[in-house]
């Protein structure tokens, strides 16, 4: 949906939400998690993102502002700007792939270009690294996801995290590509597998628990047997490269070390 058109409002009323009422964080306690007019209730995710965004703003006004004194103050002011709009496009463009499994070209795409151009903004990468790193992350994953198809048939890898690298490498340059894919398919195994296992087993618990006669588990086998392969249960690898590429923003230096030290077997 467009941020702007229709404007906030009311999922079962449909009856927009009230200025007041629209206060980030606040609007949600205030309200008791329930809509003014009608009363259905918001879910918490509401508040939980917007305080997500309020601790990455004031992170970015320690990082780039108040702890970076060596600076003129308009980069510095250009620095959080540009950094704080990225972490929240990137959080943003997590929750959508979290719940739909896509990446919407109407944020990925012009992210690319307005990120390149903020870029100049920012005294990082030059535009020859961020040109490099834009082209370069869309191409990477363009090209695994073909060779992929060509062999299995079936898709493994969604363009839209192309896209998404795109906009990573556009303002963090070309050099921050590995590291991040590096640390987001760490952070992919060690959160996603776990998840999935336990995921599969209480769907396995569910209809045995629930049969109540030796009839009713014919379509608990049923089930069982239907149950997608492990190795092709979608997992959207969106979020990790945000938040990967968040900590390579925050944490450049300390993450290439760390990325050296593994690499080199320390």
């Amino acid at each position: 949906m467009s941020v702007i058109a229709p404007p906030s409002h009311c999922f079962s009323c449909g009856k927009r939400v009230l200025a007041r009422d629209n206060i980030p964080i606040l609007s949600y306690f205030l309200l008791r998690g329930r809509c003014r007019h009608c009363g259905a209730r918001f879910s918490a995710r509401h508040a939980f993102v917007e305080a997500l965004a309020a601790a990455l703003s004031a992170l970015a006004m320690w990082y780039f502002v108040i702890d970076a004194p060596g600076l003129p103050l308009g980069v510095r002011v250009a620095r959080y700007t540009v950094s704080f709009a990225f972490s929240a496009v990137l959080l943003v463009l997590t929750f959508i792939d979290f719940d739909t499994k896509r990446l919407p070209d109407v944020i990925t795409l012009p992210s690319v270009l307005v990120f390149y151009l903020a870029g100049f903004a920012t005294a990082g990468p030059d535009w020859l690294a961020r040109l490099i790193g834009a082209v370069a992350g869309y191409a990477v994953v363009r090209i695994i996801a073909d060779i992929y198809y060509y062999s299995t048939g079936r898709e493994g890898l969604g363009l839209g995290d192309g896209k998404l690298l795109a906009v990573i490498g556009a303002l963090l340059g070309w050099k921050a590509l590995l590291p991040v894919v590096f640390i987001a398919s760490f952070l992919g195994v060690i959160i996603s597998i776990p998840t999935l296992l336990l995921q599969r087993r209480r769907r396995r618990a569910g209809p045995v628990a629930a049969a109540a006669s030796p009839a009713d588990d014919a379509p608990a086998i049923g089930a069982a047997k239907a149950e997608t392969p492990f190795r092709r249960t979608e997992v959207p690898f969106g979020p990790f490269l945000a938040a990967s590429a968040i900590g390579y923003l925050f944490l450049e230096q300390p993450v290439r070390v760390l990325l050296l030290r593994v690499l080199s077997g320390e």
